[in-house]
């Protein structure tokens, strides 16, 4: 089993989440012919998640390799002055890793998930090291797993959301810590193996749990949205704006008020528009959002509510993108960026009392490659500003 990769390209960044697709590195695949040199400056990041003023954490992964290239994974940790590599517990083989979700709860509990060599990756911070944690045992044959989201209601509660791989299609995967051990829990499959469901966000709040991520009967993309109801998952309803397809990368939950971002135009990514679906008491409704022009490519990877508003960032024309609602109307706000052949994007976005995060990559061409570096972005003094990240 390979990523969900969002393959980029050293003049532009076709973020196109495949999952469980063929994943090729930048390096390898705009080098030709295998290198002599070890590949060590791609490095990217998919989620970010605060607690306080000195307390963040961002996780994705980097590359190294020779003829082979494959990922390891990256966690940084903002501790009120600077961001910081933190070693992730060793995973050995040359099987690729990384994570793609991190949530955490205080300065001394932390979650992040992703994949390990086709297997469910889990890891646990308890506030002096990260630590390999094992998921529930799935069975079958040649099955491979992926968590692509996590989120935390308590220590004794927390939800991991992704994917089942079978020789016959994708369907949905969720399962539960208790406090002392992760057990699956069923999960609604809408459109059965052969449409190919999966889950790849997943909120909480005292109001409740939910999960996004898209449904393809047919092989046409749709948005799913389940819920938690009285302890069982449960599809709800959700727009499909595009006829092209549509797809739901992530969520965020402030109370009772629920966003979902993506982007529509799923088939067809020269003519994708960013997507926002808010929850209502009877379904997710599509909110209004700029209209960057017909061949912008507006596409939304992370999203953060809040009690009375929210951001949504990820890019638009290979440029990042970054979204405010205020007063229920969103507009896009002024991010940094760079001009081609340079790229970025924006992948993870967190709030926490009016401070704010944006996580992604930045990539530029050297020679013959296109190498990318960790991205972090901050919402200070009314603007975003560019963050000094760590690199391999």
């Amino acid at each position: 089993m390979n990523r969900p990769w969002q393959y980029l390209a050293a003049a532009a960044v076709a973020a196109v989440p495949l999952s469980f697709s063929a994943a090729v590195p930048v390096a390898a695949r705009t080098a030709g012919p295998a290198q002599a040199r070890v590949f060590t400056g791609s490095d990217l990041l998919w989620s970010v998640s605060a607690t306080g003023p000195g307390n963040a954490w961002a996780v994705g992964d980097y590359f190294v390799g020779t003829a082979i290239v494959h990922s390891k994974p990256l966690i940084e940790h903002w501790n009120g002055t600077k961001w910081r590599l933190v070693a992730s517990p060793k995973i050995t083989g040359t099987s690729s890793s990384y994570l793609l979700s991190v949530a955490a709860l205080s300065a001394k509990n932390a979650w992040a998930v992703g994949a390990r060599g086709g297997k469910a990756l889990i890891e646990h911070w308890n506030g002096f090291a990260w630590h390999l944690v094992n998921g529930a045992a799935i069975r079958g044959k040649n099955v491979q797993t992926e968590f692509g989201g996590v989120a935390a209601v308590s220590a004794k509660s927390v939800w991991a959301v992704g994917s089942v791989y079978t020789s016959r299609g994708l369907r949905p995967l969720i399962e539960h810590w208790n406090g002392a051990k992760w057990r699956v829990v069923a999960s609604p499959d809408p459109g059965g193996l052969a449409a190919s469901d999966y889950l790849r966000a997943v909120a909480a709040s005292r109001a409740g749990v939910w999960a996004v991520g898209t449904s393809a009967p047919g092989n046409i993309y749709q948005t799913l949205v389940l819920a938690l109801v009285h302890g069982t998952w449960r599809r709800v309803g959700s727009a499909d704006p595009s006829g092209l397809g549509n797809w739901l990368g992530s969520v965020s939950a402030a109370g009772g008020r629920v966003l979902a971002a993506g982007y529509g135009g799923y088939d067809n990514p020269a003519a994708a528009h960013a997507l926002i679906l808010h929850r209502t008491p009877i379904a997710f409704r599509p909110d209004a959002t700029p209209n960057l022009g017909a061949t912008a490519q507006d596409e939304l990877f992370g999203v953060a509510a809040t009690s009375a508003g929210g951001w949504a960032v990820g890019r638009s024309s290979a440029q990042t993108l970054i979204l405010r609602e205020q007063s229920g109307q969103w507009s896009q706000v002024p991010s940094p960026s760079w001009p081609s052949p340079a790229t970025s994007l924006l992948e993870g976005v967190t709030t926490w009392r009016g401070a704010a995060w944006a996580v992604g990559q930045h990539c530029m061409a050297i020679g013959p490659i296109s190498v990318c570096y960790s991205l972090i972005l901050r919402w200070k003094n009314g603007s975003w500003v560019q963050v000094p990240s760590p690199n391999r």
